[in-house]
């Protein structure tokens, strides 16, 4: 699988970006995966930011995605 991440992105903007892809006729468990992750907070300061993640079995959609979203 082939990764792209998103950083900074809500929920919805990251369910906006996943129906970017089934609009263009791609399926999700076949061609791609998703996740959501919230922030993750140590009780001080910001461990890591929100971000959706995309797992692509083709690279050459992970690198037109990464791309296209960057």
């Amino acid at each position: 699988m082939h990764r792209v991440v998103i950083t900074g992105v809500t929920a919805a903007e990251a369910m906006q970006y996943r129906d970017q892809l089934l609009q263009a006729g791609l399926i999700m468990h076949q061609d791609f995966e998703w996740s959501y992750h919230p922030p993750l907070w140590d009780g001080f300061t910001q461990e890591q930011p929100r971000r959706v993640m995309f797992a692509f079995c083709n690279p050459a959609l992970a690198t037109f995605y990464q791309l296209k979203w960057a």
